[in-house]
């Protein structure tokens, strides 16, 4: 690219950031990063498989000791007969939780819209023989009927109803509350009576609840593969109980300009529990971190329960 071009698009991306509205709005400036784009998501896999980092996924380490936690609290809640017993995965990545899972012998399925990490769970499964299923769905689209009427939920409905349905590391904040609301009673719905709904969500109290900017250089990242500079904004809303991460990519090369956006909704313990009731899950309990191996990448533990207890099959 010649240098004329490049410092022409340098000064754009500079005269973009620097109009950008400030402070950002959480949700109106941005909501969620592009999980589903192919060329993202075979980044953010690597991300994912890096055991050297929790940004993604939590190393193998840290998902065996939660798998464990699960299953001994699915032992003292249903007994001890795993291959009767199924779990869901909402949101599963390259489906890691669901393949330690079926090592212990539960079936499990899990859901999520990434290509490549959707990819890499079937691929794992099948070479390893396990008892996995995944869905290729968007959760902001659960419940909401297909072109051709069929509910989004349905292959979900069929492979159901489970025992448990697990949502870890604080995804559930990446959504705004008008949604989760939307999403929240269709989970519950695929939970056998007496089911178990396992919610890892942030506490309020590690939320920042302030404004930072900072940036870096990167040869490579989740945001591109090529050498770039990374600024990034955080913003917290009181009013909207919300904070919300600006990416700003400009490469290096070439000056051209990338911006991401993702916003995270924060929930006092008490607001946690009456959304959950007002989608029929109830008697929560609360617990700690299981291996407390970080606070900014574990989170506190919510269980909660489908009504309805009976004898299960």
């Amino acid at each position: 690219m010649p240098p004329e071009s490049r410092a022409s698009l340098l000064a754009a991306a500079v005269a973009k950031i620097a109009a950008a509205p400030r402070p950002p709005v959480p949700w109106r400036d941005g909501q969620q990063i592009p999980w589903n784009d192919p060329a993202f998501s075979e980044r953010i896999l690597r991300v994912h498989l890096d055991q050297a980092t929790h940004m993604a996924s939590r190393s193998r380490e840290v998902i065996v000791s939660h798998v464990r936690w699960l299953r001994q609290m699915m032992r003292e809640e249903f007994g001890d007969d795993p291959a009767r017993r199924r779990v869901l995965d909402v949101g599963c990545g390259p489906g890691l939780y669901c393949h330690e899972l079926a090592r212990h012998g539960y079936r499990a399925a899990g859901f999520d819209f990434s290509p490549a990490a959707l990819a890499h769970a079937e691929h794992e499964a099948a070479a390893g023989k396990l008892d996995c299923r995944f869905f290729d769905l968007d959760l902001n689209r659960l419940g909401e009927a297909s072109p051709a009427g069929q509910d989004a939920a349905a292959p979900l409905a069929a492979a159901g109803p489970f025992d448990a349905v697990t949502f870890w590391f604080g995804e559930l904040h990446s959504f705004p509350e008008a949604t989760v609301r939307r999403f929240l009673p269709r989970l519950a719905a695929l939970l056998a009576p007496g089911g178990l709904f396992v919610l890892e969500y942030q506490p309020y109290a590690l939320y920042l609840r302030e404004d930072l900017q900072e940036w870096r250089a990167c040869d490579s990242s989740a945001f591109s593969d090529r050498p770039h500079l990374w600024l990034q904004e955080y913003h917290w809303d009181e009013a909207q109980q919300a904070e919300i991460n600006v990416h700003w990519i400009i490469d290096a090369a070439t000056g051209e300009l990338s911006r991401y956006a993702q916003s995270s909704r924060a929930y006092r313990d008490r607001e946690l529990v009456s959304l959950f009731a007002d989608a029929g899950l109830a008697k929560p309990a609360f617990y700690p971190p299981v291996t407390g191996v970080s606070e900014r990448f574990e989170f506190a533990m919510m269980v909660t329960r489908r009504g309805g207890c009976g004898e299960r099959t």
